[in-house]
């Protein structure tokens, strides 16, 4: 089952940390919340996000920002066979200059086990939760228990907060049908890892970057769109479930079509 990504879930104790730029930053000033979801300043005026969030304002560098009405536009999944002509992707451009750096794209996907750093701006983590769950049935019977259950994670609050966390790549090269599209995606799943920030996109999180350290730079490498819940999960994208798993956007596959529009900075010097 695939719901719209929402914000990181990471396993830290009190699941409240990671809401400030972490030491080793791949670009946490260039994240703000747009309605429902989330969005990532690229450079030249230019934000990226998720197709299938809602619209709103943006704040960068402590400025907040409007859509430039009519600047939209989908990018598309370079004609491949079978596929939608768009994907889950926008680009829009913001009525101003933060100022901040130019993001680069990554030029190929992630491999297997590569480690990530998610952002995302929605609900904050709430009470562990434990499942007696009968695999035996369709879709799968859940039942909450106080203990003892076989499945375990966490519920999600109403209030959101834009937070990090980290994660490694556990599946490339997976197309997805979402929302009325097709999606090339990169997926990473949320293991047990107690005490740490391993993290799994929940409700607010569409839009969010995530992003990879390739030859000591970071790089953008997704865009979070959705993720998948085991059968008759209770609450699927409301819950964060160990095993489940965020699916994001691979911009490598779409990596032309937006240094078309806003250049990196080696290709603008020359």
């Amino acid at each position: 089952a695939t719901e719209p990504a929402r914000a990181v879930i990471i396993q830290t104790v009190s699941g409240t940390d990671n809401t400030t730029a972490p030491a080793d930053d791949p670009g946490w000033g260039n994240v703000s919340f747009r309605g429902n979801g989330t969005a990532v300043y690229l450079g030249n005026s230019w934000v990226l996000t998720a197709n299938h969030t809602l619209g709103g304002t943006m704040t960068f560098n402590g400025q907040t920002y409007s859509e430039v009405p009519g600047s939209a536009f989908l990018l598309t999944n370079n004609g491949a066979a079978g596929k939608t002509a768009t994907t889950d992707l926008k680009l829009l451009q913001i009525n101003g200059d933060p100022g901040l750096p130019t993001l680069p794209i990554a030029n190929s996907p992630p491999a297997n086990n590569t480690p990530v750093t998610m952002i995302g701006a929605g609900r904050d983590r709430g009470a562990f939760t434990q499942w007696t769950v009968d695999t035996g049935t369709t879709p799968w019977g859940w039942t909450e228990v106080s203990s003892g259950g076989n499945f375990a994670g966490y519920q999600s609050l109403s209030t959101r907060a834009l937070r990090w966390g980290t994660n490694t790549v556990s599946g490339t090269g997976e197309w997805i049908f979402f929302d009325s599209r097709d999606v090339l995606t990169t997926a990473t799943t949320f293991n047990f890892a107690n005490g740490t920030s391993e993290a799994q996109a929940v409700v607010g999180d569409s839009g969010g970057p995530v992003f990879v350290k390739n030859g000591g730079q970071w790089q953008l490498a997704g865009i979070m769109v959705t993720v998948a819940a085991f059968s008759g999960q209770p609450s699927p994208g409301l819950t964060a479930v160990f095993g489940n798993v965020t699916s994001m956007a691979d911009l490598s596959f779409y990596r032309e079509q937006i240094v078309a529009v806003v250049p990196e900075p080696g290709a603008a010097t020359l």
